[in-house]
């Protein structure tokens, strides 16, 4: 056995017998392929994954170059880069779960969505790749994204999209509610706000559209009346914030545990009939620029803001005619098929939303996951109070 080899024989040796925790401190100094070599932090374990500190620090970069091109308040590094691991933790976990479904993206499939990704945004790949490189992501890095989101994409047909089933009775009862409805609602909800169980009483005018955003306070599952009382006490702290004028993007960028959390919790534009069954009783109610009160749902207790209002009436709005939908008749009153057909998908897709968070929230609770980042306060870095955004974020 020559030198070398027994020098690496005697490495691994060591380093299988010593435990997870101590192997994740060995930081080894730059050898013959020089510093990049250098084996990286270990800042979470996610089943049998890791997720290092260099792959860290590169999404922290990415999230706080699209946060500055947003002009969204950036809270406290150490805040934000506790959001950003709880982002690449569920990316992780969806990469596995679709790979254990059978879920693969080839190298063909991937060149052509960058290829209609460049197309739209009237690009060729040099001036796309020129483009992503110039905000300091490395073009291996975006394809690598990509390939994520498209599987993403597709474990979420397979599993949730494909199976979501619409009844008769469910149409009626959303078209019933959206053209018998008017277009302003009803008064604004208070501090306690509507529940899970009063969603989709009130969905208001069908022609108009909301901007929403959103930021939640989770609470898990099988949580003890304590660790929801917790919960709810911290979101009553971020609520008493906002009315006082706190910046509702930082917030939820700092502390909330939605999906939306690193684009300033924001939903974007929904119309009457898409928006999420939780939020259908609130943001007709709702003028812009104002906060709902806390919403409790399984997931935890919500906080929505009204960024936006566009359109209006009291109708639905009525689907341009195509070959698929017969034109208006004489009078003007469209068939009611393509009606229901518009009310059928909007239905699908509300809960197709709906039950895809509710599995990312599962795979979340039943992951192995270790993180190994300091434990941060977020409300420590909650933004004080401004008094003069109050004008902005009026109290309902």
């Amino acid at each position: 056995m020559n030198k070398p080899f027994r020098l690496l024989l005697l490495l691994y040796l060591l380093l299988s017998a010593l435990p997870m925790a101590s192997r994740a401190q060995l930081v080894f100094g730059p050898g013959l392929e020089g510093a990049a070599s250098t084996l990286d932090a270990i800042v979470a374990v996610v089943d049998n994954d890791v997720i290092t500190r260099r792959e860290l620090d590169a999404a922290t970069l990415r999230i706080e170059a699209q946060l500055r091109q947003r002009k969204v308040p950036i809270p406290p590094r150490p805040v934000l880069e506790s959001q950003v691991l709880d982002r690449l933790i569920l990316s992780q976990l969806q990469l596995r779960a679709a790979e254990r479904n059978g879920i693969t993206v080839d190298d063909a499939t991937l060149n052509a969505a960058i290829e209609t990704l460049a197309q739209r945004n009237n690009m060729n790949l040099n001036q796309l790749r020129q483009t992503i490189e110039k905000d300091g992501v490395s073009f291996a890095q975006f394809r690598d994204d990509v390939r994520r989101e498209l599987m993403s994409a597709r474990l979420r047909q397979k599993l949730v999209d494909s199976q979501i089933q619409v009844s008769e009775q469910d149409v009626d009862s959303l078209q019933t509610q959206l053209t018998g409805q008017p277009a302003d609602g009803g008064p604004s909800p208070g501090n306690d706000g509507p529940s899970a169980s009063n969603s989709g009483s009130s969905v208001g005018g069908g022609g108009r559209e909301y901007r929403i955003a959103q930021i939640l306070i989770a609470v898990p599952d099988g949580a003890t009346p304590q660790q929801i009382e917790a919960a709810k006490r911290k979101a009553e702290g971020v609520l008493a914030q906002l009315r006082q004028g706190a910046d509702f993007r930082q917030l939820a960028v700092s502390v909330s545990a939605s999906q939306q959390a690193l684009e300033g919790g924001e939903i974007g534009w929904r119309s009457a009939d898409q928006l999420p069954t939780l939020f259908s009783d609130v943001a007709p109610r709702l003028q812009p620029g104002q906060v709902s009160g806390l919403i409790r749902s399984p997931s935890g207790f919500h906080i929505v803001k009204l960024l936006e209002v566009r359109g209006g009436g009291s109708a639905p709005a009525r689907p341009k005619a195509t070959a698929q939908t017969p034109p208006q008749t004489a009078a003007g009153s469209i068939t009611p098929e393509p009606d229901r057909a518009r009310v059928r998908e909007a239905l699908m897709r509300r809960r197709a939303d709906e039950e895809w968070e509710l599995m990312l929230r599962r795979l979340r609770d039943e992951a192995y996951v270790e993180v190994r980042l300091p434990a941060v306060d977020a409300s420590a870095a909650e933004p004080s109070a401004n008094p003069s955004a109050k004008a902005a974020n009026p109290t309902p």
